[in-house]
């Protein structure tokens, strides 16, 4: 199938999609389907990366300490793993710290420090950040007063404050002239490897093994962090998590291959929408519980047996994480009236609310109302008052931590992206910091694009699109995500040969679609409400996309009904 970028072996419908990504030319199409790791901009065109690498370099010739300290999120646990491996491999262990989401809360923490004695005292050591440390200027300033250096590796939007006397590694930098402004936090992380790799053999002096580190072999964690944390799948980035998903299917870490085990990833059968589906909720439940150690710990292990046992107590946090996130998603729907969120055009929410999943109802809740979300949870301060944490979710053409930035004198803390962002407020400037939210979301919620609501849908008989063909064309638009997404189908004359409702309420929709040879399986998640109408009338139009079904070991293709 290399040759399949041929225009005239492409089925219209798929050309149609590539069309309505800007991509129509024979060349552009063939780097779109078959992206090149020789196309990737080179580690040194990154601001400071040059700084960074010597300091490194550095320490590590002199067998200082250095400490990685990672977000608690996916993105942060992949790219935090991703280094310790990376170091690893050329023979230095270094420390790392990933803070625990309840206890200590987003970015730096400088009580850890003074409570360290390796770190307390003032001594040479180097701190390197991952996915976090761009808004932490205060404990920065206090670390380097410790008599540490400090490396920042993130990809969040930069604050008004600029920071102390540290290295930072970020292409959002404004003069930063790097061809990859969108790069996830794992993403900065795996550069600076590839930094650090490249000076070591140039130069010499660290390990000779060095020349035998194969960089593509971490793209694995890239392609975790990076679908998970919902960035932007820019060219670069599609290269880089092309690339990983690739490695994913031969990984060589026990801990990667106990994640795909776990999750019924057989036969190197992965793609994004499993990452986002199933081992991204799967890592990212530990740091909502408090507990984002045990994957960095999953990720770098070297023992299969290990990554058994510690994969097991990740599924066990999962489903507790699981049973919250009912709980408080369903208090929150009920609470809220939809009349009130189409007027508010926003849902801002601050209760009883479990820290640890406020992301995942927030997310719930925009694919509920189609609106952005901010959804906190109370926290005791150290001081006595009571704090309000929480996270933010948003809909594609609303910046939703620019608008944040607009009500940033009502917050103590605050970071993140276009999609998403975390931020802490002391409650008694939550009524005020609605008001003003509330207005500024309005306001990009008018201004930003009107697109037609069918950009996505493509015409494709379900008997042609779930062709072994089609499949496979469909496979090469992978990977899926914010900037590529999942194109939708739509059949005017699909018929349902057989549909029952199912589900603890019964409200989602399982049936049969009529095939040229055999009959297609399909799902709809919440359309149990359309099984009388079916009934009627069998022949419908529906809204669908392909997706995998996977059954002890085995993995199949059904129909996802999005809309009937």
């Amino acid at each position: 199938m290399n040759d399949i970028y041929n225009i005239d072996e492409i089925p219209p419908v798929f050309l149609e999609i590539l069309k309505n990504r800007g991509l129509e030319g024979r060349e552009e199409i063939a780097d779109f389907l078959f992206p090149k790791l020789a196309d990737l901009p080179k580690p040194a065109a990154m601001q400071g990366m040059a700084e960074a690498v010597d300091l490194i370099f550095e320490y590590l010739v002199a067998e200082k300490p250095i400490l990685v300290w990672g977000d608690y999120d996916v993105d942060g646990t992949t790219g935090t793993a991703l280094l310790v491996n990376f170091f690893s491999s050329i023979g230095k262990e270094i420390d790392w710290h990933i803070p625990n989401r309840l206890h200590e809360g987003y970015g730096l923490n400088i009580d850890w420090f003074r409570k360290n004695g390796k770190y307390n005292a003032k001594q040479d050591f180097l701190l390197i950040t991952v996915d976090c440390g761009i808004s932490d200027a205060e404990v920065i300033n206090q670390v380097v007063q410790m008599g540490g250096r400090v490396i920042v590796t993130d990809h969040h939007s930069l604050p008004k404050i600029s920071l102390p006397d540290c290295i930072i590694l970020n292409p959002s930098q404004e003069n930063c002239g790097f061809n990859g402004k969108y790069l996830a936090g794992v993403g900065v992380a795996f550069y600076l490897a590839a930094g650090v790799r490249a000076k070591v053999l140039s130069t010499g002096g660290i390990n000779e093994t060095a020349q035998e580190i194969n960089l593509k072999q971490f793209l694995a964690f890239v392609a975790l962090g990076t679908i998970a944390d919902l960035v932007h799948l820019s060219p670069t980035n599609r290269i880089l998590v092309k690339g990983g998903i690739e490695v994913l299917k031969i990984t060589q870490f026990p801990g990667i291959a106990a994640l795909l085990d776990s999750c019924d990833i057989q036969d190197g059968n992965v793609g994004s929408e499993d990452i986002g589906f199933l081992l991204g909720p799967l890592i990212n439940a530990a740091g909502r519980v408090g507990d984002s150690e045990t994957v960095v710990k999953l990720l770098t292990t070297a023992f299969a047996p290990e990554a058994g046992k510690l994969v097991k107590k990740l599924v066990r946090l999962n489903n507790k994480r699981k049973s919250i996130c009912i709980n408080d998603l369903e208090e929150s729907l009920g609470i809220l009236n939809v009349n009130q969120v189409l007027e508010d055009r926003c849902v801002i929410l601050a209760g009883d609310i479990h820290q640890g999943v406020a992301g995942i109802v927030a997310s719930r809740l925009v694919d509920t109302f189609g609106v952005p979300v901010i959804v906190l949870g109370v926290k005791p301060g150290k001081t006595g008052e009571t704090l309000l944490v929480g996270s933010a979710r948003s809909v594609e053409g609303v910046s939703i931590v620019k608008a944040i930035n607009q009500c940033s004198e009502f917050l103590l803390k605050y970071g993140g992206h276009d999609m998403a962002a975390g931020l802490t407020m002391s409650e008694v400037n939550f009524i005020d910091f609605r008001q003003k939210i509330q207005s500024v979301i309005a306001a990009m919620m008018d201004a930003k694009p009107v697109v037609p609501a069918s950009r996505n849908d493509f015409y494709c008989p379900v008997a042609d699109l779930m062709s072994e063909k089609y499949l496979a064309f469909l496979q090469l638009l992978e990977p899926f995500g914010p900037g590529n997404e999942l194109p939708v189908f739509k059949d005017n004359n699909a018929k349902i040969v057989n549909s029952k409702r199912v589900g603890r309420t019964s409200e989602h929709l399982q049936i049969a679609l009529r095939g040229k040879y055999s009959n297609y399986k399909g799902i709809g998640f919440g359309l149990g409400k359309h099984r009388d109408e079916i009934q009627q009338n069998p022949e419908r139009t529906i809204r669908y996309t392909p997706t995998k079904n996977r059954f002890r070991g085995t993995t199949s293709w059904q129909v996802r009904i999005i809309d009937i």
